[in-house]
């Protein structure tokens, strides 16, 4: 080989070398990230579902064995527990996202609008969202207090109760109570995604449409929403997926009381975890719990029209 091809040669290398280096900065760079993502999120799924075909007891560490479907058959044909409160956390995602979607477009279509002392009532208006669940449910059960709260006090002032009401001495009071807190915390969320959503429309639309003789509500029937579904939908989604998961605000509210009436899913799965010690059982709570929130979203985001437009 002549000097010249062996330079040629050497070159050629080289430039493989850098070549082969620069496709692989980008990976080496998100390598911690993934490895971080895969021991913190994906293993612990994994484990999840491992621990969900076992018979896995914290106080019997040594008996851990396989039983197969065992805790999902139970969950179905023996567990009463299980549709009670599954009926409580469908009843809570519901109600408060409903009330929480209403009243979040319809603060963010007012936020939109030009008046004075805007930009102080936008920044009032997603207080709650910066105040964590747990205080939430301190404030609101102070609030709601029987002898004390200041709503039965309110609520006296205007003329609409002649005594105090026991917000917790019933079930249904207590998910009520539970609902209302959860929509005054939520809002904010709904108002948030909605006005960034409002002011995307162009203005052309709406001209077009009083120039056509159209009134406002056929404007935001025929125009505002259909603008914003996508929006809508994937906000609704994600906010019953947290609702559906969240534990604080229920626990420092009612702690699942009276007798349960306000014990959701995910308040069962970690009870079962943290006082019965019976990890095989709330994995398998945890995997339906999962699977029940996998069908809802697909159910829904292919009701709602919305997989051909992400």
């Amino acid at each position: 080989m002549s000097k010249d091809q062996t330079a040629i040669s050497a070159v050629s290398k080289k430039g493989m070398r850098l070549h082969y280096r620069k496709l692989a900065t980008p990976y080496l760079m998100l390598a911690p990230m993934l490895a971080f993502v895969l021991v913190f999120m994906i293993w612990p799924i994994i484990n999840v579902f491992i621990m969900s075909v076992e018979e896995y007891k914290i106080t019997k560490p040594n008996d851990r064995h396989f039983i197969g479907l065992e805790n999902f058959i139970q969950i179905f044909t023996k567990d009463d527990l299980f549709w009670r409160t599954l009926g409580n956390t469908l009843v809570y995602a519901v109600i408060s996202v409903v009330f929480q979607c209403v009243l979040g477009f319809w603060l963010a279509y007012l936020l939109t609008r030009k008046f004075k002392g805007r930009g102080i009532v936008r920044a009032l208006a997603l207080v709650p969202w910066a105040v964590a669940g747990l205080m939430v449910g301190i404030i609101w059960n102070l609030m709601l207090g029987q002898t004390y709260g200041v709503i039965n006090d309110l609520l006296q002032r205007v003329g609409l109760i002649d005594t105090n009401i026991s917000w917790f001495s019933s079930a249904s009071m207590a998910m009520l109570a539970a609902c209302i807190a959860n929509v005054w915390r939520g809002i904010p969320f709904f108002t948030i995604s909605f006005m960034s959503a409002l002011v995307s429309i162009p203005d052309d639309l709406y001209e077009s449409a009083r120039i056509d003789g159209a009134n406002a509500p056929t404007m935001m029937f025929r125009i505002t929403i259909p603008m914003i579904k996508d929006t809508i939908i994937f906000t609704t989604l994600l906010r019953c997926i947290w609702t559906f998961n969240a534990v604080d605000l229920i626990i420092a509210l009612t702690d699942g009381g009276p007798n349960r009436g306000t014990t959701t899913l995910a308040l069962y799965t970690m009870r079962t975890f943290t006082n019965s010690y019976d990890y095989g059982y709330a994995s398998a709570l945890a995997v339906v719990s999962t699977i029940i929130m996998l069908v809802v979203a697909f159910v829904y985001i292919k009701f709602g029209k919305m997989g051909k437009n992400v």
